[in-house]
């Protein structure tokens, strides 16, 4: 009787990852930390979770930096949508960053999307609480 249960579990796991929207992109971060600056290069998959929810990942390597990368782990609120043409979405969640060790911190900020026929584009403010980070990223999503 477990075995029957745990198929369908993952079954319906299944089903939900395949039916659901996946994003793809990536683009530029601009970390303005007490300690350094840096400019990286970041890619960024996301996917909705539930109606109202989507689960960010992104990921940066930084050039030249005392930073050298970094993990964020957000969960957006869809928030606002006016008519397809902005998407505001107030954001949370973890971030990882490696210096000459690795931080972790709660990340909080905003995304706004715009998109187009082909791509979405997105503006994020981040407010990283470890080491007082103002984090800036651009880019575009498929």
């Amino acid at each position: 009787m477990k075995n029957i249960w745990f198929i369908l579990f993952f079954l319906l796991l299944q089903y939900n990852i395949l039916s659901s929207q996946w994003v793809f992109g990536g683009g530029m971060k601009f970390n303005n930390n007490n300690e350094f600056k840096a400019l990286a290069i970041n890619g960024k998959v996301g996917k909705d979770i539930a109606d109202k929810l989507d689960l960010n990942v992104d990921i940066a390597y930084y050039v030249a930096s005392k930073a050298k990368w970094s993990f964020d782990f957000d969960i957006h609120y869809n928030l606002f949508n006016l008519n397809d043409k902005l998407i505001i979405n107030p954001m949370a969640g973890v971030n990882f960053t490696k210096t000459s060790v690795v931080n972790n911190s709660v990340g909080l900020g905003v995304s706004f999307r715009i998109p187009d026929d082909d791509y979405t584009y997105y503006l994020e403010p981040k407010w990283i609480l470890d080491h007082q980070q103002f984090v800036f990223s651009v880019g575009v999503l498929l």
